[in-house]
This record gives C-alpha cells, structure tokens and sequence, in this order.
C-alpha cells in the first residue's frame, strides 16, 4: 500500500512538472513569434520607405507630415495584428491545457485518499483477524494444560486400582486356602466392616466354612449384613 501511495504522488508531480514545461515552452514560443512580427517590417512599410527614397519625376517634394504619419499607422497595424491575437490563442490553449492537467491531479489525488482509506481497513481486518487467532491459540493452549493437569491427578489414582485389585485378590486366595478355624479366629479380631470386606472377596463355599467356625452371635451378624449390604 505504501508503494501505491508513492508512486501515485510520483504520478501527480511528473504530471505537474510536465505541464509547467509545455507552459513554460509556449509562453517562450510565444515572445519569440511576438518579438520576431515586431522586428520584421510590414510591406506597407517597406513600399511607403522605396517611394520616400526614389526621386519624384515631376519634381513636386513629398510632405514629410504625411509620409510619416502613413508609415507610422501602418507598421501599428501590422504589429498589433498578428502580435496580439495570437498570444491569445496561445494562452487560451494554455489555460486549456493547465485546466485538464488540474482535473488530473485532482483525480489522482482522490484515487490516492481512496487508497488510503481502503489500507486502513485493510489494516484493521488484518489485526482483528490476528487478534482472533492469538485468542484462538491462546485458549487451546489453557485446554491443553488443564487435559494435562487433569491426566496427571488421574494417574496416582489408575496407579491405586490395580494394586488395591491386587492386594483383595492375593488377601482373598490367603483366606480361602488358610484352615477355616484359623480364618475364623482372624476375623473374630477384626471390626465386622472388615470382617464382611474379607468375606466379600471370598467364593462362597470358603466363606461358609469360616463362618461356621465363627462364634454364632458374631456369624449370624455378619451373614445378616452379607445379605442386606450390598
């Protein structure tokens, strides 16, 4: 956009450059046509100077007074004949001339603000369009950290589930394979809660036989809340 807005100010002054040249070589043509009808003598002139200088025949002497009165309204005549009317055509081409070259520039001037204007928005669309992808990038990136920190606090407790599988399947395999009276006599010195965690993980044939080893008051509590805990 830059450029466009240079070269055309570089259009704008060679175009006023140019016409300062042509008005500046007619204006010269001009004087130069003007001074040279000045300088050359009319033939009117040039007749009434032969017969000043050629001797009368019938001897009777010419009147100076008129003579030179005829000489004098001719050469203004010729003079201001071609003279005068043609620095008018001149100047009115001039002024022609000057008056299309204005409405150039001036058309070259309001291209040249529209194509400031149409940079500016340009300009606007261009930052509000970065605006939105820095925004854009910005809030994929808080996503990102916060799946992050989200898969980091779930990895202790995916870590946790395996092992506490692991631990209730070997602590149920070292139940069921113990003699039940010895089983029995663990669970009589455990809280019922965990006494029923342990009968839980147990198959059901190895917790019956437990039980029956159990003390009756304490087995029968302990079947009840097998049967109505879930």
């Amino acid at each position: 956009m830059r450029a466009i807005g240079s070269s055309t100010s570089c259009v704008v002054f060679t175009l006023t450059v140019v016409g300062m040249a042509f008005t500046l070589a007619l204006v010269t043509w001009t004087l130069t046509a003007a001074a040279t009808e000045e300088a050359k003598p009319s033939p009117a002139v040039q007749k009434g100077t032969s017969q000043a200088e050629s001797p009368k025949t019938d001897g009777a002497k010419p009147d100076p007074t008129k003579t030179d009165s005829g000489k004098t309204e001719s050469v203004k005549k010729d003079v201001q004949g071609p003279a005068l009317s043609a620095p008018r055509e001149i100047f009115e081409l001039l002024e022609q001339r000057k008056r299309m070259l204005d409405k150039r520039e001036a058309t070259l001037r309001g291209s040249e603000t529209h194509l400031l204007e149409m940079k500016a928005e340009l300009e606007q669309i261009v930052t509000r369009h970065e605006q939105a992808v820095d925004a854009e990038k910005k809030r994929q990136q808080a996503a990102q950290s916060k799946a992050g920190k989200d898969a980091e606090k779930a990895k202790p407790a995916a870590k946790a589930a395996p092992v506490a599988n692991l631990n209730q399947a070997q602590l149920a395999k070292i139940y069921e394979t113990m003699p039940p009276e010895e089983a029995a006599a663990r669970l009589e010195r455990m809280p019922e809660r965990k006494a029923l965690e342990v009968l839980r993980l147990l198959k059901g044939k190895s917790a019956g036989a437990i039980l029956a080893e159990v003390k009756p008051d304490r087995a029968a509590r302990l079947t009840e809340q097998l049967l109505t805990a879930p």
